[in-house]
């Protein structure tokens, strides 16, 4: 008994150690893997940022944002991959870089789940990115509405896949209506878009939008 009481401090302090080290591993391969991902994501954003460079050209109809914050006021704001603003509407688009440069392909179920097959052989469910876009399109909304003080512009959200290697399949019974678009289609779709047949978005209402998107990220990047 002595001897036990003897070593328990000992052991005390073991265990300490022990778990000191596996708490440090654990928290060391959650930043790697945050870390990773936030990697991944940047290189999918940096490949829309050259995909949409023709549209950000002198003299062009279309003026393209890139990592904004927008919304009804600076405190309540939804940070945006990009933001095209040009005649025929203002497109929010979210870009997901699923499958890394291995790719893969991503189903989309009858429940609106989505699921990424890696050619790995690696499966997971992912988030369905639709609830991120109908929250990025209620805060544009209040944008236009308070900021900008104009009212019923077209707006339309899109999810892009920037990697060129991952395919997506949706399930007939699937109620997605947010569209996902690979990048290599995205300008072909930003320029054909016509929610009515007859859109149009003033230069002089353009001109005023983005004053006010410049105007409100001057703000947030004083806070």
């Amino acid at each position: 008994m002595k001897t036990l009481l003897l070593f328990t401090p000992i052991l005390v302090v073991l265990a300490a150690a022990v778990y000191f080290v596996w708490a440090f591993n654990k928290r060391e391969e959650r930043r790697l893997i945050a870390r990773e991902i936030n990697r991944s994501g940047s290189q999918g954003e940096h490949k829309v940022q050259r995909t949409l460079s023709c549209l950000d050209k002198p003299n062009s109809q279309y003026q393209v944002f890139h990592n904004v914050r927008l919304g009804p006021d600076a405190d309540h704001t939804n940070e945006y991959d990009t933001v095209v603003v040009g005649p025929n509407g203002i497109f929010h688009i979210e870009t997901k870089n699923y499958g890394g440069e291995r790719g893969g392909s991503i189903l989309v179920d009858s429940n609106d789940n989505w699921i990424l097959h890696k050619k790995s052989g690696y499966s997971k469910i992912i988030t369905n990115p639709q609830g991120q876009v109908d929250s990025h399109e209620y805060r544009l909304q209040g944008f236009l509405n308070r900021v900008v003080g104009v009212r019923n512009l077209p707006t339309q959200g899109i999810i892009v896949l920037s990697c060129d290697r991952v395919t997506v399949r949706f399930n007939k019974k699937s109620t997605q209506i947010i569209p996902v678009l690979h990048r290599n289609e995205l300008v072909d779709y930003i320029k054909k878009y016509n929610q009515n047949g007859n859109l149009v978005i003033y230069p002089r209402t353009i001109r005023r939008i983005c004053k006010s998107i410049e105007a409100m990220n001057e703000i947030s990047q004083a806070n």
